[in-house]
């Protein structure tokens, strides 16, 4: 059980980086304490993919921005959804109004230089643009995008696995050891060994990071968001802030992949582990963008809240370890970590680079097909023989969509339901009993030993 690169965490930067050296013949696991890939940092945002991000001059902002430029590529490559569209900015008061010149300048200075166009809406164009939205003016700014990050995650964990990458999921590392010219990596389910160890543990990493002898403090945000049926807008809407507010974490109204809007996410002090929303959470959400509506159509459907691991100085660092260099942390890999993750991955496998790996680029890289809904299928007049059994009515989800996401790695409910849309429709689960059947029966087990999330999240008792 000997690697070249251990990457502790298949979180969306984790995978990222294991996807750069599936295209090499270095030989790589990938380590996680859950059951799914994805399950997470990565589990609990709003699939955008960012431009603006202050402070301007920090890591995290120049590796949004080198992030951002792969992501058409990728898109092409891994066969992912990538809706692009722009920002607005939006000024409702007279006060607002004033800043739109000054704050149109300062975005133009140091975006429109890096290729991202920036541009001001008076009151008609703002309305021509988004009929919906109330506001006097706004600041727009092109080049963001909208994924689907599950489908990401299980495109990128898909191709790994097609192409040589190992993962040992729902596994646990307890110690890691330099034993000479390896790394001995002690985990719940025995040791492995490699010459390179790349901590992208996301919430756990500054643990990782204490246990190969570095140190640095981190601290966990929760950010709540609503879900609303239907699209709301067609670009990501935010209020221009004069004062912006560190506890609300920016936010906007969001447009999504699947055919939803989202209000959110805030920013909250919390627990590693708390990923709950309360309803002082609702109201502030409520508050914040309600204002930015005109009217509103849809319904909010669910509420769900994200853990990010925020570093002590706010910033990302993408560092070798001070004890061992061939130990690479990933630390503070909060928003806009989504953005940033294949410039984070690419600069990863560069100091890898550096550190003595050889990088030999791999003969007959296989490439993944893209993830086609049974309902697409059935349009196209494709033949679907035994699965077009109709599981989720919301979401057109079919046994067919089951049978998939299992063939490319799920074994929970919600590794299903992230594969496939399950029970993410304006019922919010109603087909979940019956889900629950149909997932045991295409895994050939025993409804019993089937969990929501894998632990004990145990779904059925006898």
């Amino acid at each position: 059980m000997s690697y070249d690169v251990v990457i502790v965490g298949a979180g969306v930067v984790g995978l990222f980086t294991a996807y750069e050296l599936a295209h090499s013949e270095a030989r790589v696991l990938v380590i996680d304490r859950e059951e799914e890939p994805g399950f997470g940092v990565s589990k609990g945002h709003a699939g955008v993919i960012h431009v603006v991000q202050p402070p301007f001059n920090s890591m995290r902002s120049r590796l949004a921005v080198d992030g951002n430029r792969l992501y058409d590529e990728l898109a092409t490559k891994l066969k992912f959804t990538l809706i692009r569209t722009g920002a607005l900015l939006v000024a409702r008061s007279p006060l607002q109004l004033l800043a739109v010149p000054v704050v149109w300048l300062a975005l133009a200075a140091i975006y429109g230089r890096r290729g991202f166009k920036v541009s001001m809406l008076g009151p008609r164009g703002l309305r021509r643009e988004e009929p919906n939205v109330n506001g006097l003016a706004a600041v727009k700014v092109d080049g963001y995008g909208i994924v689907n990050s599950f489908e990401l995650v299980s495109q990128l964990y898909h191709f790994c696995r097609l192409n040589g990458v190992e993962f040992s999921l729902g596994t646990e590392v307890r110690g890691v050891k330099p034993m000479g010219d390896y790394i001995a990596v002690e985990t719940d389910k025995g040791v492995f060994r490699s010459r390179f160890l790349i901590n992208a543990a996301g919430l756990w990493s500054a643990e990782l990071a204490g246990i190969t002898g570095d140190g640095g403090r981190m601290e966990f945000g929760k950010g709540a968001m609503l879900v609303f049926w239907g699209r709301q807008t067609k670009n990501i809407i935010a209020p221009l802030q004069l004062r912006p507010n560190p506890r609300t974490k920016g936010g906007a109204i969001v447009p999504t992949a699947l055919g939803t809007t989202i209000w959110g996410p805030n920013l909250s002090p919390g627990g590693r582990d708390d990923a709950s929303v309360t309803e002082e959470d609702a109201r502030a959400l409520l508050g914040k963008f309600g204002p930015l509506m005109r009217s509103i159509d849809s319904i909010p459907i669910k509420a769900y809240a994200g853990v990010r691991p925020v570093f002590e100085d706010g910033d990302f660092h993408v560092v070798r370890s001070g004890r061992d260099e061939r130990v690479i942390h990933l630390l503070g890999i909060e928003s806009p970590g989504l953005t940033a993750a294949p410039a984070i991955a690419r600069r990863v496998v560069s100091m890898l680079r550096d550190s003595g790996l050889s990088i030999k680029e791999k003969a007959g890289v296989r490439d993944v097909d893209p993830v086609i809904p049974a309902k697409e299928l059935i349009r196209r007049g494709s033949a679907v023989e035994g699965g077009d059994e109709v599981i989720c009515p919301c979401m057109g989800v079919t046994r067919l969509d089951v049978r998939e996401a299992i063939r490319r790695g799920a074994r929970t409910l919600d590794g299903v339901a992230f594969r496939t849309g399950l029970g993410m429709g304006i019922c919010q689960g109603a087909c979940l009993g019956r889900a629950i059947r149909v997932i045991a029966e295409e895994l050939g087990v025993d409804p019993v030993k089937l969990t929501k999330k894998g632990g004990d999240s145990w779904l059925v008792t006898r």
